[in-house]
């Protein structure tokens, strides 16, 4: 129960238009994919948020812990071409 409190109390943050730390941005990010189970890559990520790829990388790391995001399998970047393993939204 503390999982679907805490995604709704997260949701709830970023509704109220709370200013948007680079969790959030990433996190808003991948929520807003079309297909969740084709997901996102980290470097796609990075281009669609503006922010570093090793500052995705840390917060998509942290949202994998914190269990509001996971790995879709694995397919090729749409940017680099790639072998990489994608994220979504649980």
């Amino acid at each position: 129960m503390t999982r679907v409190t805490s995604r709704i109390a997260y949701r709830d943050i970023n509704n109220n238009g709370a200013l948007m730390s680079q969790k959030d941005t990433i996190f808003s990010a991948i929520n807003m994919i079309t297909d969740k189970d084709f997901g996102i890559s980290l470097k796609e990520l990075s281009r669609q948020t503006g922010l570093e790829i090793n500052a995705v990388a840390g917060r998509v790391n942290e949202l994998k812990k914190e269990e509001f995001i996971k790995e879709c399998d694995k397919r090729r970047c749409r940017i680099t071409n790639r072998l990489i393993t994608p994220v979504t939204v649980f």
